[in-house]
């Protein structure tokens, strides 16, 4: 079997938006228990935006201070933040940070990487690939007001009456653990 963890050498990850649970940061001692790896936290864009939204102005100036490398920086930012250290992969702590942390794992380690693909991060665009794959996904549109929602809905064959439940799921096009995800009973 495969050992990502190989003793003797340095080995490093690098954990974009290094927060977990309840926002408790996951400490290097992690790593350290699993044969000396070293964490790399980095902070992408939109969840530093977030933190500065959020008016968290400490949390904001630290996330920008050790943020993601820009698009075709990172081999430079590796050379000078990696020096030493053996990369073997990219962790994620939040939704935001997905793109950067895929971006990352393509470009520093592409033999770890299958591609960037943004369907793997929006609901809608997961669903199109699915039918374009020739695989069932449910019939889907995309709304920004409820004029565009309720026409969608209008054209579903089922019937509320008919099945006694709601037959339309709203959720958003991004997200995870069924946050801001409910149904529609009637228009």
């Amino acid at each position: 079997a495969f050992n990502l963890f190989r003793r003797g050498t340095r080995q490093a990850l690098i954990y974009c938006d290094p927060v977990g649970y309840e926002g408790a940061w996951i400490r290097d001692v992690a790593c350290e228990a699993h044969g000396g790896v070293v964490l790399v936290p980095v902070w992408s864009t939109p969840y530093a935006e977030m933190l500065a939204a959020r008016g968290d102005e400490d949390a904001a100036i630290s996330a920008q201070r050790g943020s993601a490398p820009l698009h075709g920086e990172e081999d430079a930012w590796a050379a000078r933040e990696l020096r030493g250290l053996e990369l073997i992969g990219v962790l994620c702590g939040s939704d935001a940070g997905l793109a950067t942390a895929e971006r990352l794992q393509h470009v520093l380690l592409p033999k770890r990487s299958n591609g960037i693909e943004e369907a793997r991060r929006d609901k809608f665009l997961m669903h199109e690939a699915m039918k374009a794959a020739g695989l069932q996904a449910a019939r889907q549109a995309v709304a920004s007001h409820w004029d565009e929602a309720s026409k969608f809905i209008d054209t579903l064959s089922l019937s509320i009456e008919k099945l006694g439940m709601a037959p339309v799921v709203l959720k958003p096009r991004r997200g995870h653990a069924g946050l801001r995800v409910g149904l529609a009973s009637d228009k």
